[in-house]
């Protein structure tokens, strides 16, 4: 699985889905840094804990996907 660090100028943050200019990539995925902190600093009991897994799962689906299809991210 890519993850990257790199600045990229308008692209939608995963998470919040705000046009963002710096993040991670995961998957060719941004998550903007704001989220990426927000992210680190939730409490598992959290109920913003259980949102952020649901963003997070599409990144399974995704990467299932393209080994399905026979690319890998």
């Amino acid at each position: 699985m890519a993850v990257t660090a790199k600045k990229y100028t308008g692209e939608t943050c995963m998470i919040c889905n705000e046009k963002k200019a710096e993040g991670i990539h995961i998957c060719d995925q941004l998550i903007c840094d704001s989220c990426q902190k927000e992210m680190l600093e939730t409490d598992v009991n959290d109920i913003k804990y259980h949102y952020y897994l649901k963003k997070l799962s599409k990144l399974s689906i995704q990467v299932k996907h393209a080994m399905e299809s026979g690319h890998s991210s």
